[in-house]
This record gives structure tokens, sequence and C-alpha cells, in this order.
């Protein structure tokens, strides 16, 4: 159970799917971050993707507008959910994780809850429907809550806290 008021989630991205299952794992509604490319693209479910507050980013790029939405739903007491790899990612090792998540929760205040997808077949940017269509065993593993100090990081907090989270996420109940 998620705890009341605002929370950010983040966990690792293997499927399209993944969104469904953290929702589906969870006991309150969820916001997310989206990549734009997907969110312009699919836009037979932008209606969908209205209802269930996402809120499209560029990986990588500028997101100033994206940032400062997110951290008013943040604030707002919302849950927002952060694939924070910037995408699907094959059964590879982690990506390099975008600081974002620990910029919104020093900024709000929000507690961080690191999650770890498994059991899914895994999105390889060529098919779209196998991890949707092969029966898979997916489990959604929450790990121990972060909590980051609310105030203006510098850089070198913002990478160790990043790195910290990181771990959290692998580390979510092996």
């Amino acid at each position: 159970m998620l705890p009341d008021g605002p929370v950010i989630l983040v966990g690792n991205h293997r499927a399209g799917v993944d969104p469904l299952l953290v929702q589906a794992a969870v006991n309150r509604p969820l916001s997310f971050l989206m990549s734009r490319e997907y969110y312009r693209n699919m836009w037979y479910a932008r209606w969908l993707f209205g209802l269930a507050g996402v809120i499209p980013v560029t990986p990588g790029g500028s997101n100033r507008h994206a940032l400062s939405t997110a951290i008013e739903a943040v604030r707002a007491g919302s849950a927002l959910c952060i694939f924070p790899e910037g995408g699907a990612n094959p059964p590879i090792p982690m990506r390099k994780l975008y600081p974002g998540a620990i910029v919104m929760a020093a900024e709000t205040g929000a507690p961080i809850i690191p999650f770890r997808v498994t059991g899914v077949w895994p999105f390889d940017h060529q098919r779209l429907w196998p991890p949707f269509l092969k029966r898979g065993r997916a489990k959604v593993i929450f790990g121990k809550i972060l909590h980051v100090p609310e105030k203006r990081l510098n850089k070198e907090e913002i990478r160790n806290l990043t790195k910290v989270m990181r771990e959290a996420i692998l580390s979510a109940e092996r």
C-alpha cells in the first residue's frame, strides 16, 4: 500500500505493459511521465493518457515545463510514477538513470518508493506486442522508501542520490 499524500515511485522499465502493472499493484491512481515521442505517435490513446495524468517529457532533453507540471502534481498530493531510465530497456543491466526523481523529491519533500518489474517479456524496440500477448509471470516488487533532503541539492549530491536510487531499484526484494 502506498502512503497517503505525495509520493514518487521509481523503477526499471522493461516493456510498455509496465505502467499498467504498476498501477494494478498499488491502491491509488498514479500519474506517469512518458516519452514525448510515444505520446505523439500514440495519438489514438491520448484521451486515455489525459485521464491517467500522463506528463510528456523528452528523455535527456530540456523539460522545464514537464518538471514544473510534475512538481505541481506531487505537491498537490499525487502519486507520480517515473521510469528514470528514460525508456523501455531490454533485459540488460539498467541504463544510466536520469536524476529528475531526485530533483522532484528534493523540491517537494515527497518520499521515493523504488520498485522492480520482473517476469515480463521485454520490449525490443522492434516488436511492440509480445509483452502484451505472451504469457509471463509479472511481478512488481517494492523496495524500502528513500527520503531525499528537502533542499536545493548541488550536482554532486544529485549524482550520489541518483546512485542510491539505482541501487534501491536493483535491490528491491531480491
